[in-house]
């Protein structure tokens, strides 16, 4: 960076900083803008930008793609200048970053990734505009509160596969705050991460748009009886519940559930008692257990899975590694344990 370099051939400039954890600080960069006219790839990922996202970066009208890193709290509104912008990633170093309302008009735009998480800012436009990114295809981690702004915003993702978000309890009162968000508007999502900051939320309107292939979920702590609503899911491949998904001693898994599950994860939950139907999980091939030092079995049902291939066993207790080395003498040939 500080040789200042310059090259108007360039089409893809890539900046690597050796350090252990986060990128120096910070190096000005506003020179590449005028050396640089070119580019098409511009990645800054590893190089601090300082607290301010250069308003110059706009003038690089060829770029497809764009990566940037610093103690940045918002995104300048001429990113909208970057018609052809097709990956933007921002590397926060410090809280959440504002999106500006500009950011609806980079039509080509197919994938969008902030880090640590990222707030729309509305400032008073209609948030009911025309404006969709019909091509924006992965997107994280936006957060998202149970008001009516939520709604209005998802729907501007129309072909959404891939999303990892934040929700959290509205403080707005003319709103129903205390319900899962609908997320089947999001008819063509494949792989959904999401972790809620709130009071416990209703057990009623837990819904899911029906072609995920992936599901995460973190801290809603609802009722086992919710959880039918994802087994419904007919091409749920794999399922991760994480610290406090899920609240409640009991999950009795209903038979017809999760025909086409290949991995499941728990983790960090308050289940001890876990019974299954004679036929589980036909297709599961992948049980992980972490943390979840009440559960006294895993179902012995288990031990007729066709499939299944490897169960991890990561500090739980004593009975629920017993459970599982009765499952590896009476299971399928070949089936891996792995206890730490």
């Amino acid at each position: 960076v500080e040789s200042r370099p310059f090259g108007l051939g360039t089409r893809s400039l890539v900046f690597f900083a050796f350090t252990d954890s986060e990128p120096r600080c910070p190096y000005d960069i506003s020179f590449i803008c005028h050396n640089f006219k070119f580019l098409r790839v511009l990645d800054f990922e590893c190089i601090n930008m300082g607290i301010s996202f250069p308003d110059e970066i706009g003038l690089l009208v060829r770029l497809r793609y764009l990566a940037v890193c610093g103690y940045l709290r918002s995104v300048p509104e001429s990113i909208a200048n970057l018609r052809n912008l097709e990956t933007l990633i921002v590397k926060g170093l410090h809280g959440k970053i504002v999106l500006p309302y500009t950011i609806w008009h980079l039509a080509s735009l197919r994938h969008l990734h902030v880090n640590d998480h990222v707030a729309f800012n509305l400032d008073g436009k209609d948030p009911e505009g025309c404006f969709q990114l019909e091509n924006l295809m992965s997107f994280s981690r936006p957060s998202l509160s149970c008001g009516g702004d939520m709604q209005r915003i998802i729907r501007r993702f129309p072909n959404l596969c891939k999303l990892r978000c934040i929700f959290y309890e509205s403080r707005d009162s003319s709103h129903n705050c205390n319900q899962f968000p609908r997320l089947d508007v999001l008819a063509h999502l494949e792989s959904l991460n999401i972790f809620y900051y709130g009071r416990t939320l209703s057990s009623s309107g837990f819904i899911l748009p029906m072609n995920l292939k992936k599901l995460t979920i973190s801290e809603f702590h609802l009722p086992w009886s919710n959880i039918s609503a994802i087994g419904r899911l007919k091409n749920l491949q794999v399922l991760k519940l994480n610290s406090g998904a899920f609240e409640g001693q009991t999950w009795e898994m209903k038979e017809g559930e999760f025909q086409e599950l290949k991995f499941l994860k728990l983790d960090s939950l308050n289940i001890a008692r876990w019974t299954a139907s004679a036929e589980p999980l036909p297709n599961l091939d992948h049980l992980a257990l972490r943390n979840c030092k009440d559960l006294e079995e895993v179902p012995f049902e288990f031990a007729d899975i066709p499939n299944l291939q490897k169960i991890e066993v990561q500090f739980c207790g004593q009975s629920t590694e017993e459970s599982v080395r009765k499952i590896e003498e009476e299971g399928i040939e070949g089936l891996k344990i792995v206890i730490h």
